[in-house]
């Protein structure tokens, strides 16, 4: 069974260690790997692959409210964000997808990129790419969702 879809890279991190095999009926977390340039899937508090390209389904949007802080106190980046989600293994042509960005020195939560003013904390379905080419920008694509799903709690 193919966890990614088209990715071009993927390394599972110690191939010969079970611990390190991803249970697909379990939650992942995945953020953007900025010394590798590529997205990390962390579950069970270890990174268990990175890839440049990744299907998730009922996903959430969590920033830590600590870690964005220390990211706006130091001035340094630090893993407080990112998706989580079940990996999906392929994309199936969602219907009506957003990109999302998350800047911790202007957001406090992912939002819309067509439409900053929207939060973005759920989507039925996610689809994350790295940029291909020089110029181009990662991509988090997402199926938008009736607006109550996306309320701050």
């Amino acid at each position: 069974m193919t966890t990614i879809a088209s990715s071009t890279y993927q390394r599972k991190c110690h191939p010969e260690d079970p611990r390190y095999n991803i249970d697909h009926a379990r939650k992942v977390f995945v953020y953007k790997n900025l010394h590798k340039g590529c997205w990390s899937i962390k579950q069970d508090g270890l990174v268990k692959m990175h890839t440049t390209d990744l299907c998730m389904y009922d996903c959430s949007f969590p920033v830590n409210k600590k870690g964005r802080e220390k990211v706006l106190k130091e001035k340094r980046k630090n893993v407080h964000a990112g998706v989580v989600g079940y990996i999906d293994t392929h994309w199936s042509n969602k219907p009506k997808t957003k990109l999302t960005t998350y800047n911790p020195y202007k957001y406090k939560s992912f939002v819309q990129v067509d439409d900053d003013t929207k939060p973005v904390f759920w989507s039925s379905s996610v689809r994350m790419e790295t940029a291909k080419e020089r110029g181009d920008k990662d991509k988090v694509e997402f199926v938008p969702c009736i607006d109550s799903a996306n309320r701050s709690t």
